[in-house]
């Protein structure tokens, strides 16, 4: 990957002690991931001073590390052969070598962003993928301005693509991101409401997801959703070809797309959907439910496809699927209860997405629905959950309505009935008259809920 003299003359560091020779093969910024060969960063804008564990970082077999502060590297009894690089600041000495390391790597790389499914559609498409490459993909969700350059530097010679998520909370994030990428592909999948607290409005949101465009490959291509109302008015700012994907709803007119998902039915062990991309057409089945989630694995199809993977092996990959937790997660308690954990996040929209999707899956089931808060809604957050708990009215009242939180009380209100708790302890004795096998459970929320407390109460 690296000297120590290459990372030098790429910081503009100083070598305090140690060896310009040695090499570096991977960099890390957590010391319980250092192993022989390791960089380790001492990164400083978190809770923790990352100078605290630079012992922690040579005793776990870690050849080096970039630091910002000699005073306190000098406090710490190091082996004399622990190369110390002297750079001002640690994080962008770190996101010059992430880039640095990108621009060597002669590879394809996917990066995917949106309000919601991101992580998802990564996991899709890198999935699809591993039947035949050597994939790298971003870890759990590490999507932002530490996580991406972590990404990057986790590739190695024998990565033959990589499939990244870029998030964002404020304006110029996708823009710093993507630039450091490069992607040769990108995906949009949706413009929502999720972080509309730092944005005010979803055409602003639109602006900040479209950053990502003009860093694509012009020998590349941009995939966008076209269901998504924003999303295709975006595509003029990709500098390369553009196609679009789509789901053909029943009774719907047709729409032009490059990839269209038709007949999806949905069954208690997962969906099951038409694709047609050209003139190749395709009957597909994956261990995942709901619509939002066919539309998650449309582009990742189309992606497979342009990079040579054929069609029928597609299809067999997508069988063999498997999502990262807390995604409508599956969890079946010794007492018969069926539980969907989808709570490692939450927006209105993806809300009422997951609630749709549960309801249409396990019949025999009575239905509970356990909401929580949804944050980062800004100023119209009450109205936003009201407006969730008035949608939930209009689905019927099929299920037995539980939530948690202050800003959730809302939903109960606008509902009209069910059942409303301030602590998750409290709703955990309230859920636990469900543990039979009559009954099957929804948790949904923003991930600072902890929902998973909840499914874990009730096992």
């Amino acid at each position: 990957m690296f000297t120590i003299k290459e990372i030098i003359e790429i910081t503009g560091g100083k070598l305090l002690q140690g060896h310009e020779a040695r090499k570096i093969v991977s960099v890390h910024f957590d010391s319980r991931e250092m192993r022989e060969g390791a960089l380790f960063v001492a990164l400083t804008g978190g809770s923790r001073d990352g100078h605290e564990f630079l012992r922690q970082a040579a005793e776990q077999g870690g050849e080096a590390a970039l630091i910002s502060d000699a005073a306190k590297a000098s406090e710490t009894a190091l082996p004399s052969d622990f190369s110390l690089v002297l750079v001002p600041d640690t994080e962008k000495a770190f996101q010059v070598l992430a880039r640095t390391h990108r621009n060597r790597l002669a590879i394809p790389i996917v990066a995917i962003t949106g309000s919601n499914g991101k992580t998802t559609t990564k996991d899709i498409l890198a999935h699809i993928l591993s039947g035949k490459m050597n994939v790298y993909k971003t870890y759990k969700n590490f999507n932002n301005h530490l996580g991406v350059p972590l990404s990057l530097l986790q590739m190695t010679p024998d990565t033959q693509v990589g499939v990244l998520e870029l998030g964002m909370n404020h304006a110029g994030e996708i823009d710093f991101l993507a630039g450091m990428v490069r992607p040769t592909y990108t995906v949009i999948t949706n413009v929502n409401d999720a972080h509309i607290e730092f944005f005010g409005t979803r055409e602003r949101i639109a602006e900040a997801k479209g950053e990502i465009l003009p860093h694509t490959d012009p020998d590349g291509f941009a995939c966008l959703n076209l269901d998504n109302d924003l999303v295709p008015g975006l595509a003029h700012l990709n500098p390369g070809k553009t196609y679009f994907y789509h789901i053909q709803q029943e009774g719907e007119p047709v729409r032009a797309a490059d990839i269209t998902a038709s007949s999806m039915r949905f069954d208690e062990s997962g969906s099951h959907f038409v694709v047609q991309m050209n003139d190749e057409k395709a009957e597909c089945f994956m261990p995942l439910f709901g619509k939002h989630n066919v539309s998650n694995a449309l582009p990742g199809i189309f992606i497979a496809r342009q990079l040579g993977l054929s069609l029928p092996e597609i299809t067999e990959q997508l069988r063999t699927l498997e999502i990262s937790s807390m995604r409508f997660e599956r969890i079946d308690s010794p007492s018969g209860l069926l539980m969907i954990n989808d709570a490692y996040n939450a927006s209105p929209s993806s809300m009422l997405a997951a609630v749709t999707t549960f309801l249409s899956i396990y019949p025999e089931r009575k239905k509970v629905l356990v909401l929580g808060d949804m944050f980062e809604l800004g100023d119209q957050s009450e109205t936003y959950h009201e407006e969730t708990g008035k949608a939930l009215k209009e689905m019927g009242n099929d299920f037995h309505l539980v939530t948690v939180g202050q800003l959730s009380k809302h939903i109960t209100d606008a509902y009209g009935s069910g059942s409303h708790f301030d602590t998750l302890e409290d709703a955990a004795s309230h859920l636990a008259r469900f543990k039979s096998s009559k009954y099957a459970m929804l948790f949904k929320a923003s991930r600072g809920m902890k929902f998973e407390k909840l499914a874990s109460a009730l096992l």
